[in-house]
């Protein structure tokens, strides 16, 4: 899986990282389907009326631990 990074924060096909903040930061599901004009975020159970990720805190060394495995911050 290829990650990218926009100033800090972090981009996966299925996550994206917001730093919100020190070492805290804001973790978006981003996989969505769209079933007869309604949305559903996939493996997230905190959305919106519209089916959309609301967010999960998380700090930076969670995240990259739980979601890009031996990627390490600053190193490429």
């Amino acid at each position: 899986m290829k990650a990218y990074h926009i100033g800090k924060s972090i981009i996966l096909s299925c996550v994206r990282y917001v730093t919100h903040g020190g070492n805290t930061g804001i973790m978006f599901h981003s996989e969505v389907l769209r079933t007869n004009g309604k949305y559903q975020t996939l493996g997230c159970d905190k959305t919106d009326v519209s089916g959309f990720c609301l967010g999960h805190k998380i700090s930076r060394e969670e995240f990259l631990k739980k979601y890009c495995g031996e990627i390490e911050t600053g190193k490429r």
